[in-house]
């Protein structure tokens, strides 16, 4: 099939990721591309080139406004962002693509999907945005194409809006993480974004209250909230790693004893835990969103929403746990293969696309 791949602009999609969306997008154009199919992935033109990129903005918005203005200006951002949309949804009504897939978080590909060749699909990665949903409000949901969500939680948070959704889990490729079994630690690890929306902080108080070390990793996205919150917690035997490879990330899951998943808001999906899992280790998390639904008892734990005493509890009931049957549930039910799967089927439903002899055997 021609795959036409619409992706966010905030960030590049590319390495060391900003977050678990730029992560999804690269994977998933990428196993798209190792499958035989044309893909055209329009993002942000500092993104790797080893994809197949077309730039829709010469470099991605978020790195590009600290530059310009010394700060995240999201009204500036809103403004570019919704230009280079507009423009990019007026040159695909012109394409021959057979699918385009829509990974993108804005409104405008949505206002404008009736311009296309074909029935845009678009991928939910998130809990219900205004500008999204005001859009869907205004044009009607079957007038803006056809929606996959991530999870069941957060189809149902979009369900008055969007009765009619399809849910394909999203997927790790579980050949790359955990390929490097490490001999496991007495330490915990949490990674991701460091903000006051992931609860970085609740992870340390936990750890510390369950008398485990604590590894932190990842990017800081909100600097006072890592001076005031969180540096002042880390102790001697915790360690903070910054950002970290892919290769270096694996490495440090793996070793874990448990992995904390603290989201002060509701997970939609939760990479973090399918990425863990991979790795043969075990995760504790709060009990919202996404995460009750793909954390089971034989590969976790879980906790009151923001209760420390409770995470507390449930760091040590993971400290049992085999990481091989851990590894095995990834391999099961969140590998990327099975996600690739499960949209080719959806896209053939769409086209007349069939799948070729020689990949079918």
């Amino acid at each position: 099939m021609k795959i036409g791949i619409i992706g966010h602009l905030k960030f590049p999609i590319a390495k060391p990721f900003a977050g678990g969306l730029e992560a999804f997008t690269h994977a998933y154009t990428s196993a798209l591309v190792k499958r035989g199919h044309d893909v055209t992935l329009f993002a942000a033109g500092d993104s790797d080139p080893c994809l197949p990129v077309t730039s829709v903005l010469p470099n991605a918005t978020i790195p590009e406004s600290k530059a310009r203005l010394g700060r995240v200006c999201h009204d500036w951002i809103e403004c570019v962002e919704d230009e280079a949309y507009a423009s990019l949804m007026l040159k695909l009504g012109d394409g021959d693509f057979d699918v385009i897939h829509n990974h993108s978080l804005s409104p405008i590909p949505l206002r404008f999907s009736h311009l296309l060749p074909t029935r845009l699909t678009t991928t939910i990665h998130a809990p219900v945005l205004p500008r999204m949903a005001a859009e869907i409000e205004t044009r009607g949901a079957h007038n803006c194409g056809q929606f996959v969500n991530i999870s069941n939680a957060n189809a149902g948070a979009w369900k008055q809006l969007l009765p009619d959704q399809t849910v394909i889990h999203n997927g790790v490729d579980t050949a790359c993480w955990g390929r490097r079994q490490e001999q496991k630690q007495r330490r915990a690890i949490w990674f991701g974004r460091i903000l006051p929306d992931k609860g970085t902080h609740l992870a340390l108080r936990a750890a510390h209250r369950a008398g485990i070390p604590l590894d932190v990793v990842g990017p800081i996205s909100d600097q006072n909230y890592f001076d005031t919150e969180v540096m002042p917690l880390l102790r001697s035997c915790d360690a903070y790693h910054g950002h970290r490879t892919h290769e270096e990330l694996n490495a440090l899951i793996s070793r874990s004893a448990v992995t904390l998943v603290t989201p002060c808001w509701d997970e939609p999906f939760g990479l973090v835990v399918a990425e863990s899992l991979a790795c043969g280790t075990p995760v504790a998390a709060f009990r919202r969103g996404a995460l009750p639904e793909l954390i089971g008892a034989s590969t976790g734990r879980l906790a009151k929403p923001g209760s420390v005493r409770e995470l507390a509890h449930a760091i040590l009931g993971c400290m049992t746990l085999p990481g091989q049957i851990c590894r095995r549930v990834a391999q099961e039910h969140y590998s990327f293969d099975r996600m690739i799967d499960q949209y080719e089927m959806l896209f053939q439903r769409q086209t007349d696309w069939t799948v070729p002899t020689e990949v079918a055997a």
